[in-house]
């Protein structure tokens, strides 16, 4: 992810919240949404954002259709504990099921250190994503529900790392 890309990620994934999150169960509306991103388009969280990805603890990616367009991303990050968390990742709802959330993915997994876990929160309304991530092998920690920004229901999953022989 490049400085002049960020903003067009950020637009997918601003659309892809009002695709997939709006439940008026939880009072996650269009407009509430709408009102949330707004706040993220000031020029400070801006710069904000660029300056993250200097970062050697963030890393992003972008996913192109042929044209150019930014039609997916990736953003996940190391916590201040070492925690590797997925972050974003979001793709345009015209290209699921087309391989490029796996491709995003593959370039997360592979950034992370594979002897430790990975962590991330999934809405527990939206089941394509669930089941997208245990396909990756991430699985759901009992009892760990939250709200997210107190309004959406949210599950944290978790891959664990990969055991070598010589661990073993």
């Amino acid at each position: 992810m490049t400085a002049d890309k960020i903003e067009p990620a950020v637009h997918v994934l601003q659309q892809s919240w009002l695709d997939t999150y709006v439940n008026p169960d939880y009072g996650v509306t269009r407009e509430w949404i709408e009102k949330r991103h707004q706040s993220q388009r000031t020029a400070e969280k801006i710069e904000a954002r660029r300056k993250r990805f200097e970062d050697t603890n963030t890393a992003g990616w972008v996913a192109e259709d042929l044209a150019g367009n930014i039609i997916g991303m990736a953003t996940p990050y190391r916590d201040n504990e070492g925690v590797q968390h997925v972050g974003a990742l979001y793709v345009d709802k015209k290209w699921h099921g087309k391989g490029v959330g796996s491709a995003l993915m593959q370039r997360v997994i592979e950034w992370f250190d594979s002897s430790k876990p990975i962590v991330l929160g999934v809405v527990t309304y939206n089941e394509r994503a669930r089941a997208f991530y245990r396909k990756w092998g991430f699985i759901e920690v009992p009892s760990s529900e939250t709200l997210f920004a107190d309004k959406m229901p949210e599950v944290k999953m978790v891959r664990e790392p990969i055991r070598h022989a010589a661990q073993q």
